[in-house]
């Protein structure tokens, strides 16, 4: 069974990016899945941040009830990750002063992306 793990959030209402992180836990290295989201992974490879940039825009694709106005009375977030062979399945739940969105990411193929670091280390040795 997947557990819901609560996360810290910012959201800044003129880029539209909503920023959902865990001061706990430290960042080994960050991906960039598309041009709308940025991965921060820790230690153990597990995810310990998310950055969404258009995060109205790019949720508001599967959820009409998804716009500027919810970010700005976002109380809570949670993420459940899952993996399974060399997928990550992401989804996040967020708590507005009156609604509550369960939003599934597209699943992540691990192997399929590597941190800009790592790449350009690799490239240079």
């Amino acid at each position: 069974m997947n557990k819901y793990i609560r996360f810290d959030f910012e959201y800044d209402g003129i880029s539209d990016v909503l920023s959902i992180f865990d001061f706990n836990k430290p960042i080994k290295e960050s991906i960039e899945f598309n041009e709308y989201l940025n991965i921060d992974l820790g230690k153990n490879g597990e995810i310990v941040g998310l950055e969404i940039f258009d995060v109205s825009k790019f949720l508001s694709v599967l959820n009409n009830d998804v716009d500027k106005n919810f970010f700005k009375k976002l109380k809570k977030v949670e993420l459940v990750q899952a993996d399974y062979r060399n997928n990550w399945f992401i989804a996040i739940i967020l708590y507005s002063e009156d609604k509550q969105i369960y939003q599934q990411l597209p699943p992540i193929q691990k192997n399929r992306y590597v941190s800009p670091l790592i790449e350009y280390s690799s490239y240079n040795n």
